[in-house]
């Protein structure tokens, strides 16, 4: 894609949501939408890039924003008769947004505290937050000199049983981290390449990937079949059922949030998935997400995911659980599925029942499904990860190259899931709008690979930039051995230190916000990106839409099984 010069985020950011999502008719959004592009401002308008990454990161989740907000803008519009409303995207608060579940702090302890991973324990039956079993998640080299991502998932043992190690080593601890990773990159250096991705998804049914540039992706089958795919696709089925009015809302709530009074069924774990509801709710939608004392979570990540939502326990694979659950559907207007490609078909709720259901309710529902690799080409059904689409599809190695080093690197994270969760949302928001006004059910699909192949299509910085973002990161050298935990705090300090934490910069404390949440103890707060900073509305001088939360981070089982 041929671009202009970029002076600013907030240039780019305009071009990219104009150029590249605008005015792509294969998104189909609406002309409602579309025209609108002069009321969006990006602000401040003057801030260069900052990140150390090649690929326009705080660009394309601006952009990515700014169609949210203008979707809001008109669902609110058209529900609240408000007057036109005027959208605004803090390209800072967008920059961090992709760090938010690292930053999530419980009375002041970090999510690594050792009192607040005491109180995750629970969700951890696959013991991967132990340093061995944790560290098989990361990118080592194969007998045949490539490069390797191998992953554990949420239960390593698998992957240790592949590489013939032993299922524990309680005497290893976080500091013995270069000695856990010399064992995973012996093992790993026994195979080559080619053997290592079948053996691990096919055999093992295990996450992991070969290392490719995005050159090699694409000559693979699976990239060529991924060609042409949409950012998001919104299929209508039982086009014959009537348009569904906005549910009333409460006369005491005057924030006209656009999703007040949608019921949204959270099936999902880890950043992506969560990221679509925890918009939602943002949005105003009352989110419950299905959590289950039998399926492991990324407990580390669970904290700033659940901002916004109840949550309850049910087993799916139980008759009382099925009962449950199909209860509830048959009140929501959407569930989000984030699980792998299969499993909620196996356990009798795939998308044909759902929408069969609604069909006999006579009111349409909303299907949302969001995986790694997308929905079309031979590795569909694989099991993946933000670090698998990013090695897969060549955004580690364009990191890499950026860093002047030739091997691939996992780029700022977790960017590829938490902008997935946005474009997800934004699929959600135009399938709910056309419900309204059209009347059927909506299918809606996206991926971490269809953002990141977006992504790349967008386009590097000029080697000036590139060279002037490098100058303000002099000490951020991560290699291919840097798990993502290192990188995570590398990212945060050079970050700090590049732009400071006072008012207007990028760290500003007045991006956070600390509230009440339910974490079993009354009276603990949280502190945290302040989401509702990212877009904000205007109306002829006036404030318009507020977008806000009902409730802070809540605690996994804290909730009925009930609307």
């Amino acid at each position: 894609m041929t671009v202009p010069s970029q002076p600013s985020i907030a240039t780019e950011a305009r071009y990219i949501l104009k150029t590249s999502l605008l005015q792509d008719k294969v998104l189909r959004i609406p002309q409602k939408i579309t025209s609108r592009l002069s009321s969006v401002t990006f602000t401040p308008t003057d801030a260069p890039p900052i990140a150390p990454t090649p690929c326009k990161l705080s660009e394309s989740a601006a952009a990515l924003w700014a169609l949210v907000g203008l979707f809001s803008a008109v669902i609110s519009e058209e529900r609240y008769g408000v007057p036109d409303q005027h959208v605004t995207v803090d390209v800072h608060t967008a920059t961090l947004f992709p760090m938010s579940t690292f930053m999530f702090e419980l009375d002041g302890k970090g999510i690594w505290h050792p009192e607040v991973k005491a109180r995750m324990d629970f969700m951890d039956p696959g013991k991967f937050t132990e340093p061995y079993r944790g560290l098989a998640t990361n990118i080592y080299k194969t007998a045949d000199a490539r490069y390797f991502q191998l992953h554990g998932g949420l239960d390593t043992t698998a992957v240790l049983h592949m590489l013939e190690m032993p299922q524990h080593r309680l005497e290893l601890t976080g500091t013995d981290a270069a000695k856990i990773k010399s064992l995973y990159a012996e093992g790993v250096g026994r195979r080559t390449a080619e053997w290592l991705d079948l053996e691990a998804n096919e055999f093992w049914r295990q996450a992991g990937t070969i290392c490719y540039t995005q050159e090699e992706f694409m000559k693979t089958p699976h990239g060529q079949a991924s060609i042409g795919q949409p950012l998001y696709s919104v299929d209508a089925v039982h086009t014959s059922l009537s348009p569904v009015a906005w549910a009333p809302t409460c006369p005491q709530d005057t924030r006209n949030r656009p999703l007040a009074g949608i019921k949204v069924l959270d099936l999902t774990r880890v950043v992506a998935g969560p990221t679509i509801s925890k918009i939602l709710a943002l949005a105003g939608a009352d989110v419950l997400r299905i959590s289950s004392l039998t399926v492991p979570e990324a407990s580390s990540l669970v904290f700033d995911m659940q901002i916004g939502k109840r949550d309850c326990h049910l087993d799916l694979k139980t008759v009382e659980g099925k009962l449950a659950f199909r209860n509830l559907v048959e009140e929501a207007d959407v569930i989000v599925d984030g699980y792998r490609p299969g499993s909620l078909e196996k356990m009798g709720f795939g998308r044909t029942l759902v929408h069969e259901i609604a069909r006999k309710r006579g009111r349409g529902m909303v299907y949302a499904r969001e995986n790694c690799y997308g929905w079309v080409g031979e590795w569909r059904h694989r099991s993946g990860w933000q670090q698998i689409s990013d090695c897969v599809t060549g955004v580690s190695w364009a990191q890499g190259k950026f860093l002047g080093l030739d091997e691939p690197v996992i780029p700022l994270l977790p960017n590829s899931d938490y902008q997935t969760g946005i474009i997800g949302a934004i699929g959600i928001l135009q399938a709910l709008l056309l419900r309204s006004t059209s009347g059927g059910s909506y299918n809606v699909d996206t991926s971490l690979n269809a953002f990141n192949l977006w992504y790349l299509n967008l386009g590097f910085y000029s080697p000036d930039v590139s060279r002037s973002i490098l100058a303000k990161h002099p000490d951020f050298k991560p290699r291919h051995t840097t798990d993502v935990f290192t990188l995570f705090d590398m990212t945060r300090q050079t970050c700090r230190k590049a732009t400071g934490e006072g008012k207007g910069e990028l760290f500003d404390p007045a991006r956070f916000i600390t509230e009440e949440v339910r974490w079993g103890k009354k009276g603990e707060n949280g502190r945290y990106l302040d989401w509702t900073k990212l877009i904000t509305f205007s109306a002829a001088g006036e404030e318009g839409i507020r977008l806000g939360y009902d409730r802070g981070s809540t605690m996994p089982g804290s909730d009925e099984p009930v609307w």
